[in-house]
């Protein structure tokens, strides 16, 4: 898969850093295409419809992050998780490492903030918690700088680029 390179974004400020959530944790947003409406089944969540658009799939890693994301990239791996169903079906464009942002159901809510976004389908990615969901369905490809405003000030945003 070749090695990836992190490039840095400084942070602006957000709604993100009014969100209840003192634990400051190490968290990635894997970003996909959906070039047309479509239904993918996701294991436990069944047929999904997905509409045409742009996903951003927010997680946490506690160790192991780049082998988390590298594996959301991954062409072949074992159906697990909610996102490794979407991903098979629509390949990952990019992908960012989010350090000291609040926790992943927050950035999760202050990315569907953003203007066009919303969390789509609900639940989804978010078996392990009661959020609505880890994923977050855009009309236009969000920004590096969208990220790192979604993710507060304190937070550092980086590229992960394929080498």
């Amino acid at each position: 898969m070749g090695s990836l390179a992190p490039r840095s974004h400084a942070a602006t400020p957000s709604p993100a850093e009014a969100l209840p959530c003192a634990d400051r944790t190490f968290l990635y947003v894997v970003l996909t295409y959906v070039p047309r409406r479509t239904t993918v089944t996701v294991g436990s969540l069944g047929p999904v419809p997905f509409e045409r658009g742009w996903y951003a799939y927010v997680g946490s890693a506690a160790r192991g992050r780049r082998a988390r994301v590298a594996r959301h990239l991954a062409a072949e791996k074992p159906l697990r998780w909610h996102a490794d169903y979407l991903f098979t079906a629509f390949p990952p464009r990019r992908a960012w490492l989010v350090d000291g942002a609040v926790g992943e159901c927050e950035l999760a809510t202050a990315l569907a903030a953003a203007p066009g976004a919303a969390r789509l389908p609900a639940r989804f990615g978010a078996g392990d918690c009661r959020c609505q969901g880890h994923l977050v369905h855009f009309a236009r490809r969000p920004r590096i700088a969208e990220v790192a405003a979604a993710a507060g000030p304190a937070a550092r945003v980086r590229a992960l680029r394929r080498a």
